[in-house]
């Protein structure tokens, strides 16, 4: 029984949220060493303040869980899981227990980082208060997922919904965060981590600049998909949108803030791991450059009904031509001017076809 509650409940709740996760990660690791972490963790074990702060961080993520064990005991497909509470008391408050803990297992490994400092620095009772609130969320999730499968239409309260206008250009960040949250793991996770090793790798041997815009060709490339998934959320979701009276450059700023927005992570990235013999402004001119050159493959894409394997090999004949580039010396100004001005061109020639026709 409990393997096929995990197939319903945990691993579905860590698909969904892989691209939140990702981001938590880069915000938090990426931007933050261990060491700093270190310091904010003992910080909040001398402070009852800072540690209630942690607690109500806590709170929230378990009642991020509580609502998609919810949302999924109410959809048509699980509907099955009624005869659930058919099951003894006993082993069902157990089963409920195990699936709530493997959901609640990101604050239980930082809640370990937490004890373990805890008990070097010997502080009992933050270490006590760690323990207790730990395995209160995990009873308290359990208690309120089995209420939820015993009464699966409550009708004594309702909890009030939110909601707020989405900025068009959240749009589909927000798509690819929730539908295609393996996408979005693999893509920023290969372009963080190629850019992060770069920038610790340069500082080892007799580099010069170099290196720094060959794993940033690199990290462009890794989101070489992205202006395929636009234009297919686009044509599948926002068919009104080619009709709306926007300028070539209305539409142009839109879609410069969307990769704005898919860029950022890598601008947090370089600053974290800027090598010292690298001056912050060119660290800027990087990250710029990679942003216009994005927007460059979006202008080449959208819009166009590309064979994947021409992509790819395009893709390939870009990167040799790039990898030359730069090691015949093409400065990055040079890079910067011709991804933006590129994209400009082709974006403005592409959308006068489009009116035309």
């Amino acid at each position: 029984m409990l393997p096929f509650l995990n197939r319903i409940f945990v691993g579905p709740f860590y698909a969904k949220n892989a691209g939140t996760f990702l981001v938590i990660l880069l915000l938090a690791f990426g931007f933050l060493s261990g060491r700093e972490h270190k310091a904010l963790i003992t910080a909040a074990l001398g402070s009852p303040f800072l540690l209630v702060i942690v607690f109500v961080l806590w709170g929230l993520y378990l009642l991020k869980t509580i609502s998609f064990v919810r949302q999924a005991l109410s959809t048509p497909e699980h509907l099955f899981l009624q005869s659930f509470w058919l099951v003894p008391n006993v082993t069902r408050f157990a089963l409920w227990l195990v699936v709530q803990t493997a959901l609640l297992f990101p604050v239980m490994a930082y809640a370990g980082w937490m004890v373990q400092i805890a008990t070097t620095y010997q502080k009992w009772d933050s270490l006590s208060a760690i323990i207790a609130y730990v395995v209160s969320l995990i009873l308290a999730g359990a208690a309120l997922n089995d209420y939820r499968l015993r009464h699966p239409s409550p009708d004594t309260y309702r909890l009030p919904n939110f909601t707020f206008k989405l900025p068009y250009e959240f749009f589909f960040p927000t798509y690819w965060l929730r539908h295609e949250p393996l996408s979005l793991v693999l893509t920023k996770a290969f372009s963080g981590l190629l850019l992060a090793g770069v920038c610790r790798l340069y500082p080892t041997d007799d580099y010069d600049q170099r290196l720094l815009l060959i794993g940033l060709l690199l990290a462009i490339l890794g989101h070489a998909q992205v202006g395929g998934q636009i234009s297919a959320f686009e044509r599948q979701y926002l068919l009104f949108l080619q009709n709306l009276p926007l300028s070539w450059l209305q539409r142009f700023g839109r879609y410069a803030l969307i990769y704005g927005l898919i860029w950022l992570p890598e601008l947090l990235i370089l600053l974290r791991n800027c090598p010292p013999e690298v001056r912050l402004d060119y660290v800027i001119w990087l990250w710029l450059t990679g942003w216009g050159w994005l927007m460059l493959m979006h202008s080449l894409a959208y819009g166009r009904d590309i064979v994947p394997d021409r992509w790819l090999t395009g893709v390939f004949a870009g990167f040799i031509i790039g990898l030359l580039a730069i090691m015949f010396g093409l400065p990055v100004g040079a890079w910067l001017a011709l991804g933006w001005l590129g994209a400009i061109g082709l974006w403005d020639r592409s959308f006068t076809t489009r009116s035309s026709t």
